[in-house]
């Protein structure tokens, strides 16, 4: 009786500053991703550095400095983040640019004769300025539309503007090129026109216009096509590019009920990106189909006591702005396990909290922060 009741007062919203259930699911997937990265990474680490722990100690370093954002961001008001994004937006859009500066970009050509255009070199670190888009992005466009009435259109310069500095922000990592971000943001701002009050028929009519410009980008730009193409029949690309398909649905057999010895399988070996866009698949290969599904309901959970926080705050901007993350970390979770397994080609998709990467981990400790201040004591209805 006792245990329930202390498990009542644990999930019970308001019981603490920062909301306890949300932080401790946050931080098991963080630890659930030390745990299956450096698994997958001991291999190319020794190959590529030789230096077995080249990656856990990177990534642990970029946790490090994740978490001590984390702390800071948790710390902010939320509406003073949103009152200067329009100064993040100017700031990402120049770090957006950068990627094509000769000797501060870097770029990095791919079999398919396309050369990507995604990181800048600075200090001696490697960063994203697309991932760290996504902060700014959800800043400035969740105060843009909580401010929009859709029923009473009136442009002026401020919206005009507004809606360039978003249009050039997508268009600057459609060009990268970075489809998976892009198609992330997009479905955001879709969310956020739909919570400002815009018709859902119309919404749904502009979204369907869409659709042919993005076949025309998925079908007839070269790398993309080959994507395609190997998507539809991975096993006859098996020993070229489509072995990193065909291998991580070989982990997910291999796998089975309760997995392999930790990092003793084949995709541990012979799956590239094993431990960044598919350190999923290795996760399932060490683990087994019970290890996927503690995965999946960790961040069901995660989600759905996001989403009741989300319903008990008492400003609609914030409701607007952690929408937009919820929807962020939702969809990136669900398209990198539909990559994984098949169900959409191959794209550059990190998973949240458990993917190598500096980039997109600093993103994500950045964005739970604000979520984390957005749904603080103080900002319930409880």
């Amino acid at each position: 009786m006792d245990l329930i009741r202390s498990l009542r007062n644990l999930l019970r919203f308001g019981s603490s500053k920062f909301d306890g259930p949300m932080l401790f699911s946050m931080f098991l997937l963080f630890g659930l991703g030390i745990i299956v990265m450096f698994s997958a990474s001991v291999i190319p680490a020794e190959r590529e550095f030789s230096d077995s722990y080249y990656y856990l100690k990177k990534q642990l370093l970029w946790g490090a400095l994740g978490v001590f954002l984390f702390l800071i961001f948790c710390q902010i008001p939320y509406q003073f983040l949103v009152k200067w994004s329009f100064v993040f937006s100017l700031f990402s859009l120049l770090l957006l640019v950068a990627v094509f500066v000769p000797g501060l970009g870097k770029s990095v050509g791919t079999t398919y004769g396309r050369s990507f255009n995604r990181w800048i070199q600075i200090a001696g670190f490697q960063i994203q300025p697309s991932e760290f888009s996504k902060i700014s992005i959800l800043l400035f466009s969740s105060y843009f539309f909580y401010n929009f009435d859709f029923k009473k259109i009136q442009w002026d310069q401020k919206k005009i503007v507004s809606l360039v500095v978003i249009f050039l922000t997508l268009l600057l990592i459609v060009v990268e090129p970075a489809f998976g971000t892009t198609v992330e943001l997009l479905l955001v701002l879709f969310f956020f026109v739909l919570l400002a009050g815009f018709p859902m028929k119309r919404l749904f009519i502009l979204g369907a216009s869409v659709i042919p410009l993005l076949v025309v980008l998925v079908t007839q730009v070269g790398y993309r096509k080959k994507r395609l193409e190997i998507w539809l029949d991975p096993y006859k690309f098996r020993f070229d590019e489509g072995h990193q398909l065909v291998t991580s649905f070989r982990a997910f057999f291999d796998g089975a009920t309760s997995g392999k010895a930790i990092g003793t399988g084949y995709a541990h070996r012979y799956l590239a990106y094993s431990h960044t866009d598919f350190v999923l698949s290795s996760f399932v290969e060490d683990f087994g189909f019970l290890g996927f599904l503690f995965f999946i309901a960790v961040v069901l959970f995660l989600m759905i006591r996001i989403f009741l926080l989300l319903m008990r705050t008492k400003d609609k901007l914030g409701f607007f702005l952690g929408s937009g993350i919820l929807i962020l970390f939702g969809f990136q979770t669900i398209l990198n396990l539909f990559v994984i397994t098949g169900i959409v080609p191959v794209t550059g998709i990190s998973l949240p909290f458990m993917s190598y990467g500096g980039s997109s981990l600093l993103t994500i400790f950045i964005l739970f922060g604000i979520l984390a201040n957005i749904t603080s004591k103080e900002n319930l209805v409880v």
